[in-house]
Parts: C-alpha cells; structure tokens; sequence
C-alpha cells in the first residue's frame, strides 16, 4: 500500500511538472520565435531514466559543469547527449535554452535537439550526441592547426546565423568551450542558449543584467577547475561590463577569447615565431586563475605581446590588403584576427560576425584550398 501511494504521488508531481514547465515553454516559443519551431518530443522520465543508467557517473560527458551535468546515453536505438540542468539554473532559463535550440535545429553547426523531458525539476535536454570540446587534443593528428581554423570558421558560422537569420538579432552572451560541441564527423555545435537574448527589431542593443550574474557564477564555479585548460581571464565584453548593452560585439568578444584558447598549444611556436615563454605566459592565462581579473583580456594579451617583444602582430592587419591574397601563414592571421576580436587595437574594427566569418574562411582557403 505505502508503494501505491508513492507510486501514485510521484505520478502526480510529475504531472505537474510536465504542466508547468510546458507553460514556460511555451511562453519562451512564442517570444522567441512567435511559437514557430520544429517539433519538441517530450520523452518519459523512466526513458531518460533508462538511456542514462539513472544519471550514472560513468556516463558523465563532461569533467566540468556550470549549469548542466551531461550524459551519454542510448535512446531510440541512437546514442544521444543529454543535459540536466543544475538547481543553480531556474526553469525559464532551461525552457529558453530549448526554445532556442528547437529554432535552429536545423542549421548544422547547433546541436539538434531531439526533444526534451519534462517531468524532471528542472528539465532534461536531448541533443544528438556530440562531445563537449577538449582543447588540447585538437591538432595531434594536424600539426598546422587546420582542424582548428574549422572548427572556428564553423563556430562563427552559428554565430552569424543567430545574428542575421532571424526578424532580429539573437545574442549567444556566454560563449565558450563548455558551449561547444564536435560530432562523430569533427563538426562544431554550438548549444547551451540559457542566456541568449534578443535585441528587438530595429535596435543595436538590449539592457540585460543576467549576464553579469552569469559570468560571476561561472568565475566561481571554475575555481575548483585548475589545470583543465579553461580560461580564467574575464571573456566578457568591456562594453556590456560598463554599460549593460549587448550588441553582436559581445559574441564576439566571447569568440575571440575561444580563438585565443584555440592556439594555445605548442605547435603554434614554428608558425608564429613565439619565444617558448611567451606561449607560457599566454597559455597561462587560460588555464589558472589570474591576480587582476577586473582588467579586459585584451588588456593581459597586449600586455604580454608587449613584454616579450611581439609587438610587431599589432602593426599589420588582413582587413587592409586584399581579401584574396591571405598572407602565407594561416595562423599567425588566425592569432590576429582573434586578437581584432577582442579588441586589440589592429586598424580596422570588425563590423560584424558576418565579417569574422568571411575572413576565417579565407583563412581556412588559403592554408589548405576550398572550404566547403
């Protein structure tokens, strides 16, 4: 009898939570995307359940967590990602996230989500599976770094997407690694939209607050991470952080730093001509907490540069030759352009992701031919 009863009052909060949080979802659809979007299943909890082996931490996908632990798992007789939100991230935030993704599941470069279980507090996400990124292993099997420039050109393609393809604009605002995903095939994916914004038609930018208290949340949780190759510095836009606007330059501000992070590795050293301290001095920017955090990241890179007598990247820029002679080392333009992004003084300002993306597939085209 007590197990009937259980049984029955489990049944009923789950009930419940399928309800509610499908009121949210629902609210989050029509703001985003005037409830248009692809179709959402809604998979059981006992489903979930099953294709995790109870949330089991041997299938865990990810040493590291800020607002979702993910999970491997078998679901439909197809391996597929899952994303369980952590209490530290409210419902209406999970239930953006799945607007979001629902709206751009068909662009090759997002996570495609294959639906969504409600009965859990807070909701569980289902993607087709795809890896979170790990830096360090990227070029093992490429030394000159092409698999690299991809996955940036392929990042900054979804970017561009959720910038332009849409009546307006929608923000990304906590891009990094962790956000970042490679399929079985080495194709990026861009997910995790809990604190996408939008900026309403005929503005450049929207107030929000949020995401202050998201890159302070993150700050803290990646505390207890030392040595796992994250970055440390702040990744968010000097211009949100003095005026509470996000515009497109807070992606790609945000982008910039993953590019930065992206070349952190030996290997870069023949390319660029760096001085093994140097490489040191920058790697350690991302992989260790730093004593002023308070100061933008293109503050700590320019200061670096200048240390060690790499100025010289400061004094030539892609945007002031011609877009189709790519001078002949890819990286070393791919390293400046990541500096452009985050705001090192190089000549001309990027003007969008649009241009980000086109001057990275030029990137890409002049190391190894035709980018498809």
């Amino acid at each position: 009898m007590n197990w009937l009863r259980t049984n029955r009052t489990g049944g009923k909060a789950r009930q419940r939570n399928v309800k509610e949080n499908g009121e949210v979802i629902l609210k989050e659809l029509i703001e985003c995307c005037d409830g248009k979007c692809n179709p959402i299943k809604n998979f059981s909890s006992d489903q979930i359940i099953k294709a995790t082996d109870n949330f089991s931490q041997s299938n865990r996908a990810s040493r590291i967590d800020i607002y979702y632990r993910c999970y491997k798992g078998i679901l439909d007789d197809r391996p597929v990602l899952v994303k369980k939100g952590k209490y530290t991230l409210d419902t209406k935030e999970i239930c953006r996230d799945i607007a979001i993704s629902s709206m751009v599941s068909g662009h090759k470069n997002f996570l495609k989500l294959l639906g969504c279980c409600l009965e859990f507090t807070p909701p569980a996400l289902v993607f087709e599976y795809a890896e979170i990124i790990t830096l360090g292993p990227l070029i093992t099997s490429n030394p000159r770094n092409m698999r690299r420039i991809k996955i940036a050109r392929e990042v900054a393609n979804a970017l561009t997407y959720l910038h332009t393809s849409f009546s307006r604009a929608f923000i990304h605002s906590n891009l990094d690694h962790f956000t970042i995903f490679l399929d079985g095939n080495g194709i990026a994916k861009l997910g995790n939209f809990c604190n996408c914004v939008s900026i309403p038609e005929g503005e450049v930018f929207v107030h929000d607050d949020a995401l202050k208290k998201y890159h302070d949340f993150r700050t803290n949780t990646l505390k207890q991470t030392h040595g796992l190759g994250v970055c440390y510095v702040p990744v968010i836009d000097p211009e949100y952080k003095s005026t509470g606007k996000v515009t497109t330059t807070t992606d790609m501000h945000s982008f910039g730093a993953f590019m930065l992070a992206l070349v952190q590795v030996k290997e870069v050293d023949d390319e660029l001509s760096m001085s093994s301290d140097m490489l040191r001095a920058l790697a350690e920017l991302f992989i260790k907490p730093h004593d002023d955090a308070r100061l933008p990241l293109h503050h700590h890179v320019s200061k670096i540069l200048r240390k060690f007598g790499y100025a010289e990247v400061m004094g030539s820029d892609i945007s002031s030759r011609d877009m189709g002679n790519v001078a002949a080392s890819p990286v070393k333009e791919f390293f400046r352009l990541a500096l452009r992004c985050i705001g090192c003084n190089l000549g001309d300002p990027l003007a969008s992701m649009i241009q980000v993306a086109k001057e990275l597939r030029l990137i890409e085209k002049s190391a190894y031919g035709d980018v498809r």
